[in-house]
């Protein structure tokens, strides 16, 4: 009799994981966690669900456009987990971490969703990341440390040939910064170095133009300075009636004065857009820049030094690949990749992608330095943190796993042993000395052998 029910298929970019994947998981997570704990990682858990307000307070649009957000029950704006490190960077902070190091690593679940039409159409929905954050030293020693392990995990799991491409947010910030950009500015660069480091500065120009950093009005001086005292007399009008704050009155640590006077200034910062373009042309130069370490460092200078920048933010990326080389990275492991691009916009430092032998087209994982993630989660202080993650449903896939359901399993007939009672103890002795056994209630006693 046909069923009245449509059958109720998986989501779309939703895996059902199989026995063999499984099991293969479960002894990556093993020979990780081994490798972890001995450099003195602990674990720890955080919730699967916690509020959307944790992910978006500085994860950036790409990260923020693919949470599994809603209202539950209590009242709350919740999400699904999309990555760990802001959890686990709370969960520190709200034990205390402000003095020496906090060495944490976790395993799970994360969910980002995926339409079909977008540009991760292919990818999961859900996936499994394992990782590690360290939190409370600075650069560059404690970076080394990290790459070291990220490298060691995959050469444990039989990636012998594994390649870490490392990156530096603060060498490509230090850099725009000499050109007295806004912040917004700044932001608008860094967020489309991705199309930078394929040559698509037209592109960005033309986006650039159409958000009026590139324009042929120059704002002098003069004219900053009437349009701030313009601002501070509207924001001043808006604070005394409709917000009822007396002027003269202090409101927390800074007066309103001086509250007036700083949204003033950040509302008429112009950038000079002959400043922009060649801030722009800087980075579309940068970002292009990659290959081996002692290369991609030389040919970063030049170009710095060529834009009358100061070539001195390399030294922290030098010293964090010494760092690196001390723990035991070789060169030939390593490259670097100035235009390395980052869909959360929460690093500050160094960041890397994680390869499989010879493969440069699909990351097993990767991580970097965030140093003022805590603030941004509402702490008042700064913790010096980073951390990284392997995807590792990416790294099961990369070894090759078979399916192997029901395999390596002694089925028992009933017809052979004589009788179900004769195979049921068959299959049990079979697994009292350590073998899978089971009985084949499909061959019961009459049907043959």
């Amino acid at each position: 009799m046909t069923s009245q029910y449509k059958p109720i298929r998986r989501l779309p970019n939703m895996q059902d994981a199989s026995a063999g994947e499984l099991a293969a998981r479960d002894a990556a997570k093993s020979t990780l966690r081994g490798i972890f704990g001995l450099r003195g990682y602990d674990r720890a858990e955080t919730p699967i669900l916690e509020q959307t307000e944790l992910y978006i307070r500085k994860s950036g649009g790409a990260l923020s456009s693919r949470l599994y957000d809603f209202p539950e029950p209590g009242g709350f704006e919740v999400s699904l987990r999309p990555e760990f490190t802001a959890a686990m960077l709370r969960l520190a902070a709200d034990n205390g971490a402000n003095s020496g190091s906090v060495r944490l690593m976790y395993d799970g679940p994360v969910f980002r969703y995926a339409s079909p039409e977008d540009g991760d159409g292919e990818k999961t929905r859900q996936f499994n990341q394992l990782g590690a954050e360290m939190i409370g030293p600075p650069a560059p020693s404690a970076d080394g440390e990290v790459i070291a392990m990220a490298l060691e995990g995959l050469q444990a799991l039989g990636f012998s040939k594994a390649k870490i491409v490392i990156g530096h947010v603060g060498v490509v910030m230090a850099a725009l910064t000499e050109f007295n950009l806004s912040e917004r500015a700044k932001l608008f660069l860094i967020n489309n170095i991705a199309q930078l480091k394929f040559g698509q500065i037209d592109v960005v120009s033309d986006k650039a133009a159409a958000l009026g950093f590139i324009t042929e009005v120059v704002v002098d001086d003069a004219e900053a300075a009437a349009d701030r005292e313009r601002i501070a007399s509207t924001i001043e009008q808006v604070l005394a009636e409709g917000v009822g704050v007396p002027f003269g009155q202090n409101t927390g640590s800074r007066s309103p004065e001086d509250i007036v006077a700083r949204l003033a200034r950040k509302m008429s910062q112009a950038d000079n857009p002959e400043d922009f373009k060649r801030a722009l042309k800087m980075l579309a130069e940068l970002s292009q820049v990659s290959g081996p370490a002692s290369d991609a460092l030389e040919t970063g200078r030049k170009i710095l030094d060529l834009a009358g920048v100061s070539t001195d933010s390399i030294s922290n990326l030098t010293d964090v690949l010494s760092s690196a080389r001390s723990e035991g990275v070789s060169n030939a492991t390593i490259a670097v990749d100035f235009g390395l691009a980052r869909g959360i916009a929460y690093y500050t430092g160094m960041l890397f992608d994680l390869y499989a032998n010879g493969d440069d087209t699909e990351t097993l994982g990767g991580g970097g330095r965030y140093d003022d993630l805590t603030r941004a989660l509402g702490y008042d202080r700064d913790v010096p943190s980073l951390g990284f993650a392997y995807n590792l449903d990416a790294v099961i896939a990369a070894l090759g796993v078979q399916n192997d359901l029901g395999q390596n399993v002694a089925l028992v007939s009933p017809s052979d042993a004589g009788s179900v009672e004769a195979a049921v103890e068959t299959a049990r002795e079979l697994r009292k000395s350590g073998k899978r056994a089971a009985v084949d209630f499909s061959r019961t006693e009459g049907q043959g052998a």
